[in-house]
């Protein structure tokens, strides 16, 4: 159990690392075959960015797990002390609210993409496998951010910045 537990609580970083890394394989064979063979191919840069759309948003979840999202702590900063935990506290509500909303008008989108039927330029794929990245990459930031709301509010992470 403790191996599957551990696959769950590192799936965003495998993932994330596997589409990052696959982008870098296509555009080194790209520039290869454009400047040493004289002949590039037609779909590597737009695979490329693809999996470089589903690296940034599943990789935010993988952010919001390791609390390491660019924040503005001037609040918490200023403030200090009593004022530490509501402020954070705040600012995951709103991060939760704000990937909600992001989540529910992407699977919208995504919706209605599958329903027009549209396809990708140069691979000629359903372009909504594309951007169900957006929809899933938000709902789980929006799991991992009620995760650590939830660690924050029974006080087993404190309010200060852990990479400070």
């Amino acid at each position: 159990m403790a191996p599957l537990k551990t696959f769950f609580s590192r799936a965003e970083e495998i993932f994330a690392s596997l589409c990052l890394g696959a982008m870098i394989v296509l555009i080194s064979v790209q520039v290869f075959r454009r400047y040493v063979l004289q002949s590039s191919l037609d779909w590597s840069e737009e695979l490329a960015r693809y999996f470089f759309i589903w690296a940034v948003y599943i990789g935010c979840s993988f952010a919001t797990q390791q609390d390491r999202h660019l924040e503005v702590t001037i609040l918490r900063t200023v403030k200090g002390g009593k004022w530490a935990k509501p402020i954070t506290i705040l600012a995951y509500v709103l991060t939760v609210i704000f990937c909600a909303t992001v989540a529910v008008w992407g699977t919208q989108m995504v919706l209605f993409l599958i329903k027009t039927g549209q396809k990708t330029q140069a691979l000629e794929i359903a372009i909504f496998w594309v951007y169900i990245a957006i929809p899933l990459g938000m709902g789980l930031m929006c799991l991992r951010t009620l995760e650590r709301l939830w660690l924050l509010v029974t006080g087993k992470i404190s309010a200060a910045p852990e990479h400070l």
